[in-house]
């Protein structure tokens, strides 16, 4: 991986329009299957951390050929415009300072951003592409969505991305590529366990030795609520998959009296921590943190936690697909952007270096530091095909 001191020598938009001009065609055009995503060892790309006052300031700083790495592109120069799918509000917001921005002024390519959920923008895309106008490039995308939206998505010839080198093993595959992602966790009120709290989900069944209310998610995701279940019933991360349902309900018959609360939102699941509501509660590591750093005697245990992450997709028959192809390329780069966004979003990002540029005190709280141990529950195509079963059984459980 390159040095962030190779940024120093910053980019025209000629020069990068210049290297965007050579290969995304056939990338984009062939739509064949991604080649895996081992990223290669290289040096890490710097050894300081990211302040404050960099984290505020990096997007006005020049994209050069280690922030904004090599942008492959066509057999002609980019289209003028691309269009953007994230999830708006101030998420969005750090997307447009440290990536959106940058990239138009490197290559001159205007990005449009719509805010839209997974479903609204999939349900549009299906119907677009069924009246043969696709009207996005690029879709914030996830397991579920790329699984059963698989047929409107383009397989990505992931040699092609430069940058691939700068990411985290797994950054690129099939149709999509690694954005952002997290950790669903344990997360638990230290001041109610002073000889110190829950190490894994055998021990957030354990409500004898950790007394008190729990809190577990009910948002569509019932196949992290049963993962866990199947390991604190003392099933090993490799053995979890194909999931032994039964098994998984039958130990969640023994901590539903528990849980007080099987929360919906992710504000939901922050406010029962804040009123003390519950005192642990299965949920996502960036609203955790987030409690923390208000100042909360919050704490986070990352053993057994649980893969959530999302990736960028391109459309197939996207109206602008060399510009789709290279603002991923482009993404994938970018340390110290990337460690910025970070910070502001409390959730980590795919590429790899960045994680070393944030301060020694913030690491432990980003996914990024647990990112080899965490489990993928989500990349299964088990799941992926028996994730509407799960569901459904899940929730007519929690009606009994």
């Amino acid at each position: 991986m390159e040095h962030a001191a190779d940024a120093k020598r910053a980019w025209t938009r000629r020069s990068v329009i210049q290297v965007a001009a050579a290969t995304v065609a056939g990338a984009i055009l062939s739509a064949c299957g991604g080649s895996s995503n081992t990223a290669p060892t290289t040096t890490a790309a710097s050894t300081q951390p990211v302040t404050s006052t960099q984290a505020s300031s990096a997007a006005t700083q020049p994209s050069g050929s280690a922030r904004a790495g090599t942008t492959p592109a066509a057999q002609g120069p980019l289209e003028k415009e691309l269009v953007i799918v994230d999830t708006g509000g101030s998420f969005g917001a750090g997307l447009r300072k440290h990536f959106y921005d940058p990239f138009e002024k490197a290559t001159g390519v205007k990005i449009t951003a719509v805010a839209a959920s997974g479903d609204e923008s999939f349900t549009k895309l299906k119907a677009g592409a069924q009246a043969g106008k696709v009207e996005y490039d690029i879709l914030s995308t996830s397991p579920a969505t790329s699984f059963q939206y698989r047929d409107y998505l383009v397989n990505l010839d992931c040699a092609q991305l430069t940058n691939l080198s700068q990411t985290l093993t797994g950054s690129c595959a099939g149709t999509g590529v690694l954005r952002t992602f997290g950790g669903n966790i344990i997360a638990y009120n230290a001041q109610k366990f002073p000889n110190g709290g829950p190490q894994s989900y055998a021990d957030f069944w354990d409500t004898k030795k950790f007394p008190g209310p729990r809190a577990v998610i009910n948002l569509g995701v019932a196949q992290w609520v049963l993962a866990i279940a199947l390991l604190a019933d003392g099933v090993t991360t490799d053995k979890l998959i194909p999931m032994d349902l039964d098994r998984a309900f039958k130990k969640l018959d023994q901590i539903k009296p528990d849980v007080k609360v099987w929360w919906k939102t992710g504000d939901q699941s922050q406010q029962i921590l804040r009123d003390g509501e519950v005192v642990m509660s299965f949920m996502a590591s960036g609203r955790a943190i987030t409690l923390k750093k208000e100042g909360l005697p919050i704490e986070v245990q990352w053993n057994q936690a649980v893969k959530d992450y999302a990736t960028w997709g391109i459309a197939k028959n996207a109206p602008h697909p060399k510009a789709a192809f290279a603002f991923l390329d482009f993404f994938l780069g970018s340390p110290q952007e990337h460690a910025a966004f970070s910070l502001e979003v409390n959730n980590s990002t795919s590429n790899r270096p960045a994680a070393d540029l944030l301060p020694a005190a913030e690491k432990p709280n980003f996914a990024a530091t647990y990112w080899d141990k965490m489990i993928d529950i989500d990349g299964s195509q088990w799941v992926q095909e028996n994730r509407g079963k799960i569901n459904e059984q899940f929730q007519a459980w929690l009606s009994k």
